[in-house]
């Protein structure tokens, strides 16, 4: 068995050094030419990755490229894993390795070729499910797409990562060591203070030995509408943000038409603003975000929606600028009794950690969320963020379920409503212009569903602590 595991280990290590060994020779290959470009520039910065960024090829045509890279370290431990008997301590490590080819300037015409190498490593997992496709992966590519555009609108074609307005539904979460990322076509179009969107890709599937692919089974198209970033209100009293969108998403496994899915969410967001200015002590917010999902799951209809309330408020005259947000969020579950229809509202490609506690053991259905957050930079390196989370079922003769959508809980007899509460604290230092250190936990106290139905229901606690580089 430890011959098995160093060989596989000598494996990934040789498919990681051929992907990096790629990348540093076509870094070498272009040294020379960036080397002899600088030779008449201004002088030396004091930051040295400066000098491989936006490095000019062909003297003063627009035709610039920069190199950049990302080394990452995370350990983590869990007490009470998802509040079952499940105890572990675990690290993980992300290399990156990108290259950024532009010709044309932003404010004009332009194309852009983007390529990013990967490779991510898990150590020392031991909860259910082992090493999971979204811990550790071969080196391989992360991104790779082209952009061609002019001023704030483009067409991006190629692997790429896709997360939508607040990412309550899309998101790629940087907290996946793999991360999220689909391949195919996103259409962005801005014009003055309206913004149009169209994406229509695949989710790439993670293979940890083998080359990663686009998932033949699964394919999403979204349309949406709505102001574009920094837009002033259209009139008087009208929300400063403001967006209706198109979800489309069908699921074509090869198991049959009972497991095949076709889901359509059509919703939209607003946020209103006010006292944003500098001379004002405090600005507030006040956003609206709600759903509702139609489609079918094999030969069942889908019913079923959700909608979230979040006030902020920034106080900009107290040291390091806080703020609180106050939030309570709703989306519906099964009801019992009706087989042909689905009412369970599904997340289609949930970021972990951005919304529902970073601790992610308690998914949107059947719940009803309060939630108060906090953020804070009480010095210009030190970032802070504060939550607390209350949860409860909506309705008593359904259970609760993950953030991926599958039952977590099921009802059994408890009629009992409060499932759990969470409390996060996390933190980033800037220690130096390219090193981060992050750290950070949370505690998830289990409420009187989860304790009855489950006699060794626990307290989770969980925490972590790392580094990244970035240059």
């Amino acid at each position: 068995m430890r011959a098995t595991v160093w060989s596989i280990v000598r494996y990934r290590a040789r498919r990681t050094a051929a992907v990096f060994a790629c990348a540093g020779v076509a870094i070498t290959s272009v040294m020379p030419r960036v080397l002899s470009a600088q030779t008449s520039a201004a002088p030396t910065p004091h930051d040295p990755f400066d000098q491989i960024k936006n490095i000019p090829l062909l003297g003063a045509h627009p035709v610039t490229l920069t190199i950049g890279g990302h080394a990452r370290w995370r350990e983590e431990f869990f007490r009470g894993f998802n509040t079952l008997p499940l105890n572990d301590d675990h690290s993980q490590t992300r290399l990156l390795l990108s290259g950024d080819l532009q010709v044309g300037k932003r404010a004009g015409a332009y194309g852009r070729l983007f390529l990013e190498a990967r490779d991510a490593q898990s150590y020392g997992r031991t909860l259910p499910g082992g090493v999971r496709s979204n811990d550790a992966d071969r080196a391989d590519f992360q991104t790779a797409y082209v952009d061609v555009g002019y001023g704030r609108s483009q067409l991006r074609v190629g692997r790429q990562e896709i997360g939508l307005a607040r990412e309550r539904m899309f998101g790629a979460p940087d907290w996946s060591n793999t991360r999220r990322s689909s391949t195919g076509s996103r259409l962005q179009l801005v014009h003055k203070a309206f913004a149009l969107e169209a994406v229509d890709a695949r989710p790439m599937i993670v293979r940890l030995r083998k080359a990663n692919v686009a998932d033949s089974t699964q394919r999403f198209r979204t349309l949406s509408i709505g102001s574009s970033p920094g837009a002033r209100p259209l009139a008087r009293g009208l929300p400063a943000l403001w967006q209706s969108y198109w979800y489309e998403q069908s699921v074509r496994p090869a198991s049959g038409p009972a497991s095949r899915a076709y889901r359509l969410t059509s919703g939209g967001r607003v946020q209103w603003q006010w006292r944003t200015d500098k001379t004002h002590a405090v600005s507030h917010s006040l956003e609206f975000e709600g759903a509702r999902q139609f489609g079918t799951v094999g030969t069942r209809d889908i019913q079923a929606g959700f909608w979230v309330a979040e006030a902020q408020w920034q106080f900009k005259r107290v040291l390091g600028a806080p703020t609180l947000a106050l939030g309570v969020e709703e989306a519906s579950s099964e009801r019992p009794g009706t087989s042909n229809t689905l009412e369970v509202f599904s997340v289609m490609y949930p970021a972990a950690h951005q919304h529902g506690g970073y601790a992610d053991v308690i998914g949107r259905p059947n719940i009803r969320e309060l939630h108060a957050i906090s953020q804070w930079n009480p010095h210009r390196a030190l970032d802070l963020r504060g939550a607390v989370y209350w949860f409860d079922r909506l309705r008593l003769d359904d259970g609760v379920y993950t953030k991926q959508n599958t039952l977590f809980r099921a009802a059994g007899t408890s009629t009992a409503r409060h499932v759990a509460e969470e409390i996060d604290v996390t933190g980033t230092w800037r220690a130096t212009t390219h090193l981060r250190v992050i750290f950070g936990g949370a505690l998830v106290l289990p409420g009187a569903f989860l304790r009855e139905t489950l006699v060794d229901t626990q307290t989770e606690r969980w925490g972590f602590v790392g580094t990244t580089f970035v240059f």
